[in-house]
């Protein structure tokens, strides 16, 4: 295994996983801290998923290949402060997927009621 490999692998996939969680999460903060329209609104978060997805996949490859070729020289590379960096974000991205499901009650839509109509 060459660690330092392994190590850029999970280097990728934490920018990667912190990519998709600015574009999921927080797009809405972001555009309105630097000021984006909402065409440029639209643009970050299909940004913000196409180079995660693509840094995602870089990601998975590059580990494939650090776990499957040996290691020639000892290396010498810490994986352990990666990998907990990884696990927290991962397991801060469960946890806002999750309170989007208990959002408060006055940030959902009331449904219309009979004879109303939506005003654009």
């Amino acid at each position: 295994m060459r660690k330092r490999t392994v190590r850029t692998g999970l280097r990728l996939l934490i920018s990667s996983l912190v990519l998709l969680i600015l574009g999921t999460f927080y797009s809405q903060q972001i555009n309105s801290a630097l000021a984006i329209g909402v065409e440029g609104a639209t643009e970050f978060v299909k940004l913000a998923f196409f180079w995660g997805s693509i840094l995602g996949g870089a990601a998975v490859i590059t580990v494939a290949i650090g776990l499957l070729q040996r290691s020639i020289y000892g290396d010498s590379a810490r994986l352990a402060p990666y990998a907990v960096v990884l696990l927290l974000l991962l397991a801060a991205f469960f946890a806002l997927f999750l309170r989007t499901f208990s959002a408060p009650p006055d940030m959902q839509q009331k449904p219309l009621r009979p004879g109303e109509t939506v005003i654009i």
